[in-house]
């Protein structure tokens, strides 16, 4: 006991902790203003990292604190110090607060997991269908039988209408092998930029492939990410609408390897260049799929940004 003790504290010290009354946070990521705001505490949760995981990021701040209240913001790029970032007003009013760093993963195409992407949808998994023109794909599943994904409840089978012009789209996972659209008006008045193409029974299956997902040592080159978020445009961290509670990052998948192609689909594009967008996994194109999850209302939320 008093080992796990030590170790839960530990997990809530700060980095470079010294007698001097210094605490420093790292977080990965630059986009945030440190005035205590729920957006802000938000950000701090999902992006709080090691030290040794910051110097990794693409993006990362380390935070100063002296006598509880924030002194210095520090900005990096791949490790290197590129300057002290001036705080804004009010920030020296902000205080120190303990939280929990973030493991960083690796999505790779390869052997080694029970999670894996693409396939069949399995026997006795139900997704979503309706009259209106909203396909659902299936693009895997992640299993909390691999480090990445422990905390989940269950495996968790990914359904997304990845075609669609989605904002969040929220699934309810209350029942894991039948999931339900959680506003499904919503989902209805939804637009896509593929009218000719998409029908209500649209149907596309990817190649299924093994997902390997080791402890990252460096955050480019890969599939995608877990443990924590490499914003394209902003931070977009979601609350469930069922608990209202932060929802946790779940995973990152990326458009820019195109190692998961189609392995069959029904869908005809209508112009030429319009065919590679039903050739392979890709999220808007050139985007990346960010998937949140809230245990306890077992809600889902997709998300995809791109530049």
């Amino acid at each position: 006991m008093k080992d796990l003790f030590k170790k839960i504290t530990s997990a809530f010290t700060s980095d470079d902790a010294t007698n001097s009354g210094e605490q420093r946070l790292y977080l990965a990521g630059w986009e945030v203003s440190f005035d205590g705001s729920e957006e802000c505490m938000n950000f701090i949760k999902t992006q709080a990292v090691s030290k040794e995981t910051a110097m990794k990021q693409y993006s990362a701040m380390e935070l100063i604190f002296r006598k509880g209240n924030l002194a210095e913001v520090m900005e990096y790029e791949e490790g290197e110090e590129i300057g002290e970032r001036e705080l804004k007003p009010k920030e020296d009013q902000f205080k120190y607060v303990a939280v929990e760093p973030n493991e960083f993963y690796a999505l790779e195409i390869g052997d080694g997991g029970h999670s894996y992407l693409g396939g069949e949808i399995p026997l006795g998994i139900t997704t979503p269908k309706f009259s209106f023109v909203a396909p659902i794909q299936y693009l895997g599943m992640l299993s909390p039988d691999d480090k990445a994904f422990e905390w989940l409840p269950y495996d968790l089978h990914l359904m997304c209408p990845i075609y669609l012009n989605i904002d969040k789209f929220f699934m309810d996972y209350s029942n894991p092998i039948m999931p339900n659209v959680h506003d499904v008006d919503d989902l209805k008045d939804t637009d896509n930029s593929y009218e000719k193409e998409l029908k209500f029974d649209s149907e596309v299956v990817f190649e299924k492939a093994p997902l390997h997902t080791p402890v990252a040592d460096e955050p480019f080159g890969k599939l995608g990410t877990a443990g924590v978020p490499h914003w394209i445009q902003y931070p977009d961290i979601p609350t469930c609408p069922k608990s209202g509670k932060l929802m946790r990052f779940v995973c990152q998948l990326s458009s820019e390897h195109h190692d998961l192609p189609v392995a069959r689909t029904n869908v005809v594009a209508h112009k030429e260049s319009f065919q590679q967008y039903f050739d392979h996994l890709n999220f808007w194109i050139d985007g990346d799929l960010f998937i949140f999850f809230e245990p306890e209302s077992q809600m889902a939320c997709y998300l995809i940004q791109n530049t």
